[in-house]
């Protein structure tokens, strides 16, 4: 209960230069979640003591919150109520069908310039 209460009180801004973390942050940012950093070495040491890189349900009374905790990469965290929680599924999932799309658009181009079946350069 403390780690949740000082993780919801850290609440600020950061960011990471890895795209990975960075896509991360913007998916759970669009969501509604809040982002802080662990601005002091005790706020750091309690957000080390919670589940690292993944969203994990903490209660906090009657409340549901999830918590997004990267400790070692931007020393920040993200806390969300449960309709940001299901707004950054629906995020997750958007985005995994566009990276999918842009992924199968990439590989129809290639093969069209594996098989010479493109308009670009045709009857040179």
């Amino acid at each position: 209960m403390l780690a949740v209460t000082l993780t919801v009180s850290i609440i600020a801004c950061a960011s990471t230069p890895d795209g990975k973390k960075a896509d991360m942050e913007k998916l759970l940012t669009a969501a509604g979640f809040k982002m802080g950093v662990a601005d002091t070495p005790e706020k750091l040491a309690e957000m080390k003591k919670l589940p690292q890189r993944k969203i994990v349900p903490h209660k906090d009374g009657d409340k549901v919150i999830y918590i997004y905790a990267d400790a070692n990469g931007c020393k920040c965290a993200f806390a969300g109520d449960e309709e940001a929680y299901q707004k950054y599924r629906k995020l997750t999932h958007a985005k995994q069908i566009a990276d999918e799309d842009r992924r199968e658009a990439v590989q129809n181009k290639q093969r069209q310039m594996d098989t010479g079946d493109s308009s670009f350069g045709r009857g040179w």
